[in-house]
């Protein structure tokens, strides 16, 4: 009787353990807020920079003083995932953080970190058990878990493209094609000492196996420079597989300025098709060329997002620089320009508001003007986002007192106002938290 009694309430006993080892764990994410907004802004003056950031609740009304939130050193997220954000420490320290919006406080903190030997140049995030990212030393790519923060390894890069002469041989873009589990990362190289930032005449990427954690090959386009999108480096990838990738060009540093400027020195949109790791050697999109730009002497092109059916959307040069800026850029790529005229310049292309945002057609290679969306800062990293059906793209014009995002609605061709930060300085993330 007593074995028989004994038995019963072991069994109950696993029975209960049983039960709460089914339980979902919630204490990790319990801490943090699971939805909401956060928006940032920066402010910069020749003595000080500041980052504010406000969490909402709800979507942000029109004219916000981010003043009135918390300011941090540093915040410059690369990837989202759920209710988490990944980028380098708020501190601006050499650290790959994972940072949250506390419960307790509604103010950002870092929830664990990954120390490093350089800054994160970029974050992206596969699954719950798998992250990707690149810092500033040379060819660094590295796995880890954005569950845990644990560091799981690094790629062997020795066999990829390496320019010896340049200081920086990096990867800005992340890039993930689910359908054969790969990763493409194209080359950043840069000779400090030159004007241009991208110091070579061809493009590379790097082709890394996910499924066997291992380099497998360099791809190369020719007649293309500078394969960064600025702002986010959405990645556009379409439902197929097949890749874009953005090409700024040299800005005009090279000296290569108007109609006959080499293409390499202009936007270009190139794709590698999918069930392919080589570049479709017959497609080169320019997109200021297809709304009619194409007399220009600088030309440029960022902000990419996509969206489907071969449909993505960009801020492109949408009327030229003043005769001024243009005087400038080429003191710049001569080295004869001073300081003074730098700051002048750098003021001007961020400041002045020369982009529209435009509708792309990846298949078509055509472009169209939101016409709802007035004109944009050149060159203030412009934003996109996609949430809920729409985009979000961030415009800055200050003399129409615009510092925030429109709102774009696919599916009826129209935007509006939606976002405005009236103080803080210039806005750039907008972040939608989820569970």
């Amino acid at each position: 009787m007593k074995k028989t009694q004994l038995l019963l309430f072991a069994a109950l006993l696993f029975s209960i353990s049983a039960c709460k080892k089914d339980e979902p764990v919630t204490e990790s994410t319990s801490l943090y807020m699971e939805e909401g907004y956060v928006v940032s802004s920066l402010s910069e003056s020749t003595a000080s920079r500041a980052y504010y950031v406000g969490y909402y609740s709800s979507t942000p009304e029109e004219n916000l003083d981010l003043t009135t939130k918390s300011s941090y050193e540093y915040f410059y997220p690369r990837a989202t995932w759920k209710n988490f954000m990944f980028g380098q420490s708020l501190k601006g320290e050499q650290t790959l953080s994972k940072i949250a919006v506390s419960k307790a406080t509604g103010l950002l903190t870092e929830v664990a970190s990954i120390p490093l030997l350089s800054y994160v140049w970029d974050v992206e995030i596969i699954n719950e058990n798998l992250g990707v990212y690149t810092t500033g030393v040379n060819h660094s790519v590295h796995l880890f878990n954005p569950t845990t923060m644990e560091k799981l390894g690094d790629i062997d890069m020795s066999k990829a493209k390496d320019f010896p002469a340049n200081e920086r041989n990096n990867y800005n873009t992340i890039i993930y094609r689910k359908q054969d589990n790969k990763l493409f990362l194209p080359l950043y190289t840069d000779n400090t000492k030159t004007g241009s930032f991208y110091d070579a005449q061809d493009v590379y990427v790097e082709v890394i196996n996910l499924t066997t954690k291992q380099w497998e090959k360099t791809l190369m386009m020719e007649q293309a420079m500078y394969p960064v999108s600025r702002g986010l480096e959405n990645s556009m990838v379409d439902e197929t597989g097949n890749i874009y990738i953005l090409t700024q060009g040299s800005y005009g540093l090279d000296n290569q300025l108007g109609i006959n400027a080499a293409k390499r020195s202009r936007p270009q949109i190139l794709k590698i098709p999918a069930n392919n790791t080589e570049f479709d050697t017959t497609y080169k999109f320019n997109p200021v060329d297809a709304i009619g730009l194409n007399s220009l002497l600088v030309q440029l092109a960022m902000g990419t997002i996509y969206h489907e059916n071969g449909i993505a959307f960009a801020a492109v040069s949408g009327q030229s620089n003043s005769a001024r800026v243009l005087e400038l850029v080429g003191k710049l790529a001569n080295g004869t320009i001073t300081a003074v005229e730098y700051q002048e310049l750098s003021n001007s292309v961020f400041n002045d508001p020369d982009q529209r945002w435009v509708k792309l057609d990846l298949n078509a290679k055509t472009a169209s003007i939101i016409q709802d969306i007035p004109l944009t800062a050149a060159y203030a990293y412009p934003f996109s986002y996609k949430y809920d059906g729409k985009f979000y793209f961030n415009v800055n014009n200050t003399s129409l007192g615009l510092n925030g995002f429109y709102a774009y609605d696919p599916a009826t061709g129209k935007a509006t106002k939606s976002i405005n930060i009236a103080k803080g300085g210039m806005t750039n993330y907008f972040i939608k938290l989820s569970k």
